[in-house]
């Protein structure tokens, strides 16, 4: 009896859900919520490329400095390349006039050993950041990518670790914590002078940043209906692009990268007051039988508080809870049972491993072309504004490419468009900068485009008991392919400046032929 009133109970909660789904203050707070987090995943995320700025630098050389030589003449007896220096006794060369040294030398370079350079001079006019301050440059270069590897292997942790809380403890409590972690990680960053120190809070940024993101785009779907719920997903993934603009303002005023830090973490207040007013999801609170609460929360946010009808067994409310509980991680073993599955099936392993393909690449090239912006020598403040617009027109537009095209054909044509143009760059002479980035700009709008494609393919894909088990492990391979962008960018950047965009055409060119070896 008791359990046939706990079902009854359920149904008429989840009815009046459902009105308020219609329309009312409740959905209005997630929406807000959740635009807040996606505007902070976009500062956060965007900010490496600001707060990690190469700055012109060259080798620092005190015996020359003392005697008050220029840096062009410091530079033009000296350096061998940006990071090797000639072993020449500069005590002696600072005595010498600047045209006598030069003569001097101009023999001896052929028979004078190359040494690194024991520490750097950077330009005192360009911005202030994370490079200059702990010289990440030359065999320190790799300690720069480090950081972005930091902040995207956090919000890989923050995927698993606080996702599987949020399904025991609850949405809002996973974000209050996930708050806690910002409201430290992101000013103390911005105050510490030591380089391992900002390693591990722009770990514990990614981790924050991607927990509540996940449970925002996750309370967003408990509460509202599908066609809202498209339209709401729409508008939330817009606004990544609309905090990349608002960062580059930001960034453009405060050329300090600790400012910049400093100044983000005020957005992380407003948040915090956005999630004061947040109540825990009903579904949720549903699914844990917690019926009393879920009830004081939709009679709280209903016009008129009214005892619905009972709702028949068949009803789609019913089979809605179903499938919502059938998503709830109930820990580690469970998710990793279900992925076992994937392989076990020639044609689901076939399918998985195709995808898999296509989230890495896609957002490792996707960010590999966000970070490729010093080896393109251009204003990074218009470069990354047209990227982040671009991105915008992309996913209004993608909605309509899909009314007249399959997901996997669009995958394959949008691949094969992305590739010609990266390899089309090889051609390109490296003074022609516009082209360079009109053949950018249009790879960056398909990638966004392919990435709401993949998401939908990777959907359609697989059958509904291990389909939040594929997409969920085809995200976690896109995050390794951002992990991996960075490194792509700064180590094929010194061999040659188009080797990274010609990898990353290769690559892609792989995906669009895999697109059409997907089984039907």
């Amino acid at each position: 009896m008791e359990s046939k009133l706990s079902v009854t109970t359920e149904r008429n909660i989840l009815q009046d859900l459902d009105d308020l789904e219609q329309g009312s203050k409740l959905i209005w707070i997630v929406l807000f919520v959740s635009i807040s987090v996606s505007l902070l995943n976009g500062f956060h995320t965007m900010s490496y490329i600001f707060v990690a700025e190469v700055p012109e630098h060259w080798c620092s050389i005190p015996e020359l400095e003392k005697f008050n030589w220029t840096a062009e003449q410091i530079k033009n007896i000296s350096e061998v390349d940006e990071c090797h220096i000639y072993n020449f006794n500069y005590k002696d060369l600072a005595g010498f006039k600047y045209e006598d040294a030069v003569k001097y030398v101009e023999d001896m370079k052929f028979n004078t050993s190359v040494i690194p350079c024991s520490s750097f001079v950077f330009d005192k006019n360009g911005r202030s950041t994370i490079v200059n301050e702990w010289q990440l440059v030359c065999d320190k270069k790799i300690y720069r990518a480090n950081t972005f590897l930091a902040y995207a292997f956090g919000k890989l942790m923050g995927d698993g670790i606080l996702g599987i809380y949020s399904d025991k403890y609850g949405r809002k409590q996973a974000m209050i914590v996930s708050l806690i972690l910002q409201a430290i990680s992101v000013p103390a960053s911005a105050f510490i002078p030591w380089y391992w120190a900002y390693f591990g809070f722009k770990f514990m940024t990614g981790m924050s940043i991607s927990s509540m993101y996940s449970c925002a785009y996750t309370i967003l779907s408990e509460v509202t209906k599908n066609k809202k719920k498209n339209l709401f997903g729409a508008i939330i993934d817009s606004m990544f692009s609309i905090g990349t603009l608002l960062l580059i303002g930001i960034a453009y005023f405060l050329t300090n990268w600790r400012y910049l830090q400093l100044a983000l973490s005020f957005f992380t207040l407003i948040t915090i007051i956005l999630v004061w007013f947040l109540p825990e999801s009903p579904r949720w609170l549903l699914s844990q039988s917690r019926h009393e609460e879920a009830q004081k929360i939709v009679e709280k946010y209903s016009k008129t508080s009214k005892t619905t009808a009972l709702i028949p067994a068949s009803s789609n409310l019913s089979s809605s809870l179903s499938e919502n509980e059938d998503t709830k991680k109930k820990g580690l073993k469970k998710c990793f049972g279900k992925t076992k599955i994937l392989f076990a099936d020639s044609i689901l392993r076939k399918k998985i491993l195709i995808m898999y393909y296509l989230f890495f690449i896609t957002l490792s090239v996707g960010y590999c072309l966000i970070f490729n912006i010093d080896t393109f020598d251009t204003n990074r403040y218009i470069y990354t504004a047209i990227t982040a617009t671009v991105d915008l027109i992309a996913i209004i537009l993608v909605l309509i490419t899909l009314l007249y095209l399959s997901c996997q054909k669009a995958c394959a044509i949008i691949n094969t468009i992305v590739a010609i143009c990266m390899l089309s760059i090889v051609a390109v002479p490296r003074e022609h900068v516009y082209i360079v980035m009109a053949l950018t700009f249009i790879s960056k709008f398909c990638l966004m485009a392919n990435f709401t494609v993949s998401m939908l393919l990777a959907s359609e894909l697989f059958p509904t008991s291990v389909r939040n088990s594929a997409l969920g492990s085809s995200l976690l391979m896109a995050q390794l392919g951002s992990m991996s962008s960075p490194y792509i960018v700064d180590f094929l950047g010194n061999v040659a400046w188009f080797a990274p965009t010609t990898l990353c055409g290769i690559l892609t060119l792989i995906a669009a032929f895999l697109c059409l070896l997907i089984p039907s």
